[in-house]
């Protein structure tokens, strides 16, 4: 049983706590950049720093991921993140973006060797039939997370200082790094004891698999757009004059997530994970269509309801295809891959998404970025049905060589 697995059991607990620190930890941030950065574009490229890091160690971390203990790499990037929040507080005193910089390029330090890290352990710790289950479990308690941190963010930010959110956010990491002690991780060796591992290993593996090739495209696009997805919520609140907005959609789109979470394993089921995943790209884009009326609540709310409602069905449907498809001792090197290309998206998204803000507006840019995702759905769908690509969540799907 999954819920009996103590690894896995860990893992989730600690994601909890962590999880709600950092949204915390991003809550005091947007407000610590609220009073000294008056444009969107110049906030965009201070949380851009901190990706610019993450992206050039994510070939480093994923070749230590497959060689070492992952146990051991969970414990020193847990304690790494505890510096992000102490480093803000200087921060704070000199209402230096310096600071805020280093506190960021820390904190996406920790993130490249631990997510990475935490995603490859699964397969290692778990049965290839509950992979699927155990990533829906995943990204339901990443949204509790996420809901009780913002929740938590948005009444402790007009209760205390900003000095003590980043100490409470500080606390959840603290909590985090001691959970992980407890964690049983089986280390997986290379196929050849003295075999030297190198990055580019996946890289061709990838390439070798359109089915991997087409989850990487379908959750790239969909990163594109939450990596400004911030910015965006900020810009609803302002064009509708209601500064509470945020907290709604974050609200509605969590709430989604969670009740999509529930029904995931029991509606895709055995269905195939490639079209599955391809055929969401067309809800998506209805959601995001939704949304130019950036000036009506309900439709706002109602779009992000849906998009996270999708959300639920999709993170985990293109993390089960890599798990499925790709061998166990190359998971450390691919997860850290794919964090690099989230990390790169993210980067684009935020320039693209703080220039888009401020040269088109909000409605045309989502315009554009509804219109990309559906064709983007047009052309995946056919690349499947042309390679009758095929992985179920209940098979042995052949890994890549």
């Amino acid at each position: 049983m999954l819920w009996r697995n103590r690894t896995f059991l860990l893992l989730m607990t600690g994601e909890v706590v962590a999880g709600a620190g950092m949204w915390i930890f991003i809550i005091a941030n947007l407000q610590f950049m609220q009073g000294l950065i008056p444009s969107d574009m110049l906030k965009a490229l201070v949380l851009m720093s901190g990706l610019a890091v993450s992206i050039l160690l994510s070939p480093k971390a994923g070749v230590i991921i497959d060689t070492y203990d992952k146990r051991k790499v969970l414990i020193i990037s847990s304690w790494v993140r505890c510096a992000s929040p102490v480093l803000m507080l200087p921060a704070i005193a000199y209402d230096s973006l310096i600071w805020m910089i280093i506190a960021l390029m820390v904190m996406q330090c920790s993130a490249a060797f631990y997510f990475p890290t935490l995603q490859s352990s699964l397969p290692a710790i778990l049965t290839k039939d509950e992979l699927l289950k155990a990533n829906s479990a995943y990204l339901n308690i990443s949204t509790l997370s996420r809901i009780f941190g913002t929740a938590a963010g948005g009444i402790l930010v007009a209760a205390f200082s900003l000095s003590q959110l980043y100490l409470f956010s500080l606390v959840a990491y603290v909590i985090l790094a001691a959970i992980t002690f407890f964690v049983r991780i089986p280390h997986v060796q290379p196929r050849q004891q003295r075999e030297k591992i190198e990055f580019r290993e996946v890289l061709t593996a990838s390439r070798k698999d359109p089915a991997v090739f087409v989850g990487l495209i379908n959750s790239g696009l969909i990163t594109l757009f939450l990596g400004g997805v911030n910015l965006m919520i900020l810009n609803f609140s302002s064009i509708q004059g209601e500064p509470q907005l945020m907290g709604w959609i974050f609200a509605a789109e969590g709430i989604s997530i969670l009740i999509g979470g529930l029904l995931a394993k029991r509606w895709i089921g055995g269905r195939n994970l490639v079209s599955s995943s391809t055929l969401m790209l067309f809800f998506f884009a209805i959601s995001q269509y939704g949304m130019t009326f950036v000036d009506n609540k309900v439709m706002v709310l109602a779009s992000f309801a849906l998009f996270g409602f999708i959300v639920a069905f999709f993170f985990p449907v293109t993390t089960t295809i890599f798990q499925k498809r790709l061998p166990q001792n190359q998971h450390g090197r691919f997860f850290s891959f794919k964090n690099m290309l989230d990390r790169s998206f993210f980067f684009l998204a935020l320039a693209i998404t703080g220039a888009s803000l401020d040269l088109l507006g909000l409605g045309l840019y989502l315009l554009c970025l509804a219109t990309v995702t559906l064709f983007a759905g047009i052309f995946t769908y056919s690349y499947s049905k042309k390679h009758k690509l095929d992985v179920r969540s209940s098979d042995d799907s052949p890994a890549a060589a």
